[in-house]
């Protein structure tokens, strides 16, 4: 393995120059190949953050991770499937939307294959929230596959199904100690091993939604939304998620479709404006606490209505609503009737008889 091969994609980049499809690819294969000196993939990606990522050399990025990830094997349920999630990073301390909002669309009967890791930016992550509930992080495979036929949801822990990323993860850790947000803070939600045909998927920063939208397409999805929740706020500018605190920037492919980058506001869902600090979160205890209040019908009202805003977007995104109204109907109808309470409790009991 010519390592100069690298430092001269390196300095391409450094020169401000695009990398072709095949220079993606060679790129990777010294990313994660173990013989090749940390130094040197710090250079290439501080180099590569500092042009920015184009839609194709991300699209490409999330193609070759994709081949490299662990095969979970169902590819019969994936077609149908969804994932809900976000990148992370917004700093807002906010409930676990897309956690909450995946239980919610799995008591549907739509299926939730959801791909994610423990919290590095926050107090309490969709892993964390998962296990306290009793749904084991890391199962065997065939215990994924009969909690998906049962459930109709999976968690696929991310650690477990990238095994290339072992050689990248010290890189990584370093450039985020320096500050630098790389290619891989927007490829982790992008790169679901199972591939489901559907994505709600949130953006920390508004200026990747479009090129986080076009790679998705590129990659065979049927139907995604990439999104992100405008916040009037002197710290926070923004999180991985719609809300109905203000503006929502939403990019959409499939049911939903855009035309480029558009501003929705609440009234798309038919909601009211709601204060910010509604979304409040906290360490574990609290988001369970929370997550009770939302079960029970006594959440803050920028919450429940929140939830009830992504999950209609996930139905019609997987096409279970014909329309945003009747996906707001159908998410209400879940919470209030207690059928998302219920699949909660189907879950926890399932995963319990098999430990």
């Amino acid at each position: 393995m010519q390592v100069d091969e690298l430092k001269q994609l390196t300095e391409h980049l450094r020169g401000k120059s695009d990398l072709e499809r095949d220079q993606v690819r060679m790129a990777i294969d010294f990313l994660v190949a173990e013989e090749v000196y940390p130094s040197v993939k710090v250079d290439f990606l501080e180099a590569f953050a500092q042009k920015g990522e184009r839609a194709e050399e991300l699209e490409e990025f999330v193609s070759c991770f994709r081949g490299l990830a662990r095969d979970p094997h169902l590819e019969e349920i994936a077609p149908h499937a969804i994932d809900l999630c976000g990148t992370g990073g917004d700093k807002a301390g906010s409930f676990n939307v897309s956690t909450f909002v995946s239980f919610v669309v799995a008591a549907a009967g739509v299926p939730v294959i959801k791909h994610g890791n423990r919290s590095i930016s926050s107090s309490c992550g969709s892993a964390d929230l998962l296990e306290a509930i009793g749904i084991p992080l890391d199962p065997e495979l065939d215990l994924i596959r009969e909690g998906l036929d049962k459930l109709g949801f999976a968690f696929l822990f991310a650690p477990s199904f990238h095994p290339a990323f072992k050689h990248i993860a010290p890189v990584r850790k370093e450039l985020a100690g320096r500050g630098i947000i790389t290619v891989f803070n927007l490829l982790g939600p992008m790169i679901n091993p199972a591939q489901p045909a559907y994505q709600v998927l949130g953006v920390y920063d508004p200026r990747h939604i479009e090129k986080m939208g076009k790679a998705l397409r590129g990659n065979g999805l049927k139907g995604a939304v990439v999104v992100h929740g405008k916040i009037d706020d002197p710290v926070i500018s923004g999180v991985d998620e719609i809300t109905s605190c203000g503006e929502n920037l939403v990019f959409g492919f499939g049911p939903i479709s855009t035309d480029g980058v558009e501003s929705w506001s609440p009234r798309n869902w038919g909601m009211q404006d709601q204060p910010f600090e509604h979304l409040a979160g906290g360490d574990l205890d609290e988001n369970l606490r929370i997550m009770k209040l939302l079960l029970e019908g006594k959440a803050p009202e920028g919450l429940r209505t929140t939830v009830i805003m992504n999950a209609a977007t996930a139905f019609l995104t997987c096409r279970k609503a014909s329309t945003l109204e009747e996906g707001v109907d159908l998410a209400q109808s879940l919470l209030t009737q207690g059928a998302v309470g219920e699949w909660l409790e189907k879950a926890s009991s399932f995963f319990a008889s098999r430990r």
